[in-house]
């Protein structure tokens, strides 16, 4: 069983498993877009693998990555609170 295999098993064998990803990757793409990190913002871009940083630069792409950071966090939360 490879690593993939063996995350995904233990994410769904977590009880809100799938929320506390998601809030973690959110928090992740916000944290990445405030500080602007040039490992993940850095071009050379590809059309095919980003095509906002491609055709918009990078400043959109991260608007894009913050705002999609927040959807992510308030939907996870907002899962959080209805599940209980």
């Amino acid at each position: 069983m490879d690593y993939l295999e063996q995350a995904q098993q233990y994410i769904s064998g977590q009880k809100h498993g799938f929320e506390y990803f998601m809030l973690v990757l959110g928090i992740f793409f916000t944290w990445s877009a405030i500080g602007n990190w040039n490992w993940l913002y850095n071009p050379p871009y590809n059309s095919v693998t980003n095509p906002i940083g491609y055709w918009l630069g990078r400043k959109a792409f991260r608007v894009t990555i913050f705002i999609s950071g927040i959807f992510l966090i308030a939907g996870t939360v907002w899962l959080l609170i209805r599940s209980k």
